[in-house]
């Protein structure tokens, strides 16, 4: 009887241990406000994507130094997509189902983001990226729950036949990634360089898995255009201008580059000449020109941080996590639903124009509207959840004497 009893209240005393326990954990999920990033911190496209990421932190940072998001803490989840369709899937997956992360900052490259979409949107998670480009998510039915803080390649591909066509180009081929940034790309440029006078000799795709381009380059090449529009990523991109360099095109016919190739590091991989040069100096290209109010101050924040300049995108990178946890804020709630319904709340007028997260924050708390104008711009979303085209800015960059990337004249797009 006693041994029965014993065993009873130790059956009791288990059954409330697992309450209790589950009960913490419970309370500790309730303690956190999760935001996911799936950026690329390995493959093509890592020269990006860990400055991106870093961008996301200190976002974040300034966010949890101003008292969190609805009292709690913010918990930023971070998975690679390793610049692989395959791979992103899986960690968009695990970012929506298994952490149950109610926004995702990323993909860094268009098609990588085109893989998983479907993951985001049908699970009513707010999917952000600060660097896809491609004219295909202006039209994709993702219920407004994708939006992203970089403009379309449909205004860079005019903004790349502007340049060509200041530069005196009358003829130009495209060598181009076969993706959705890619071709998306290279079909605005060419439409927009046609429309202006100018003529198509070639138009070149090639496999993003590829590591030799000899066949792609010397294609390219035929009919010695005045000009070759390179859409590339650095290692790829690489590879295709060494290629160029050796077979003497380089001689012949001009380059222009585009943002995908616009890294610190990029003149360092394509190599130097005989006279140790580098092979790309002075080569130009195009790229988002960051002209935001607070554009600065984030610079500042950032070399402060990191002891590194911000590279592409990375202000669209602190922009995209800097919209979410202010919308989170707004909505009172950490849903997904919540922060799609009140992302333009904080990002378009009317409100009152801050420059920073922590004045929004407070702001909001006062039950105030805001208008946040961001690092890289003005963050204004169409209903797409595209950046106003009026808010667009584009500008030349190149290739300076030791490597470096130098910003060069602004484009304008009228």
């Amino acid at each position: 009887m006693l041994k029965s009893h014993a065993k009873g209240l130790i059956a009791i005393m288990f059954i409330v241990a697992i309450v209790t326990l589950s009960g913490c954990t419970d309370t500790v999920e309730e303690e956190e406000v999760k935001i996911g990033t799936l950026l690329s911190i390995t493959g093509d496209l890592a020269p990006y994507g860990g400055p991106m990421e870093n961008a996301a932190k200190l976002a974040i940072e300034e966010v949890n130094a101003n008292g969190g998001l609805l009292g709690k803490r913010v918990t930023l989840i971070s998975e690679d997509s390793q610049t692989s369709e395959i791979a992103a899937v899986d960690a968009a997956n695990k970012l929506v189902k298994v952490n149950k992360v109610p926004a995702v900052i990323g993909a860094a490259g268009s098609s990588i983001s085109l893989s998983f979409i479907d993951i985001t949107t049908s699970n009513n998670v707010v999917q952000i990226s600060s660097s896809n480009t491609a004219p295909d998510f202006t039209t994709y039915e993702d219920n407004d729950f994708y939006f992203r803080t970089c403009p379309s390649d449909a205004l860079q591909g005019r903004a790349m036949a502007l340049l060509a066509i200041e530069e005196n180009y009358t003829t130009a081929s495209t060598l181009v990634l076969n993706n959705a940034y890619g071709v998306g790309f290279e079909t605005v440029f060419v439409e927009e360089f046609e429309n202006m006078g100018g003529e198509i000799l070639e138009r070149v795709k090639y496999d993003p898995q590829a590591t030799m381009f000899n066949s792609e380059v010397e294609k390219a090449a035929q009919g010695n255009p005045d000009v070759i529009i390179l859409i590339s990523y650095p290692e790829t991109g690489s590879l295709i201008l060494k290629a160029a360099y050796e077979k003497g095109i380089m001689d012949k016919t001009d380059w222009l580059l585009s943002e995908g190739l616009k890294d610190e590091t990029f003149a360092e991989m394509v190599g130097k000449d005989v006279d140790g040069n580098y092979i790309i100096k002075g080569f130009k290209g195009t790229a988002p020109f960051p002209e935001g109010p607070a554009y600065e101050d984030f610079k500042e924040a950032y070399v402060n941080k990191y002891n590194k300049e911000p590279t592409t995108f990375t202000p669209q990178t602190y922009d995209a996590a800097a919209v979410i946890a202010l919308a989170i804020e707004k909505a009172g709630s950490a849903d997904g639903t919540a922060i799609r319904d009140n992302l333009r709340s904080v990002a378009n007028p009317p409100g009152e124009e801050v420059t920073d997260i922590g004045t929004g924050l407070k702001l909001i708390r006062e039950g105030k509207d805001i208008n946040y104008k961001g690092a890289s711009g003005d963050i204004t979303f169409d209903e797409n959840g595209d950046i106003s085209a009026d808010t667009a800015n584009y500008a030349q960059w190149y290739v300076g004497t030791d490597g470096n990337v130098v910003w060069g004249e602004s484009i304008d797009l009228e």
